[in-house]
């Protein structure tokens, strides 16, 4: 039985979705990084600034989620055409 891929029409990753990520991040990021400059870094001895570490891996992914919302790809519905292509070979 084939199947029908061209149900759904295709939709592309949502830009508003991707400014809410952006705005929690850069809320989070000024939120941690303000906690680690009025922590009295001096008086510890210059503390490790551990919010290095989540600046940097959530960084990654927020530019993959811009990338998948800027640049995406599918814009033929190639995923639908290589399944369909997929099921007449089989079948």
């Amino acid at each position: 039985m084939m199947k029908d891929y061209n149900d759904k029409p295709y939709t592309p990753p949502s830009r508003p979705l991707f400014f809410a990520h952006l705005a929690f991040y850069l809320i989070v990021m000024a939120i941690l990084w303000t906690h680690y400059y009025t922590s009295n870094v001096k008086l510890h001895g210059g503390a490790y600034p551990w919010e290095a570490w989540f600046t940097g891996s959530w960084f990654i992914f927020l530019m993959g989620h811009f990338c998948n919302t800027f640049f995406d790809s599918n814009l033929q519905n190639s995923d639908k055409q290589y399944l369909k292509y997929l099921d007449e070979r089989v079948n």
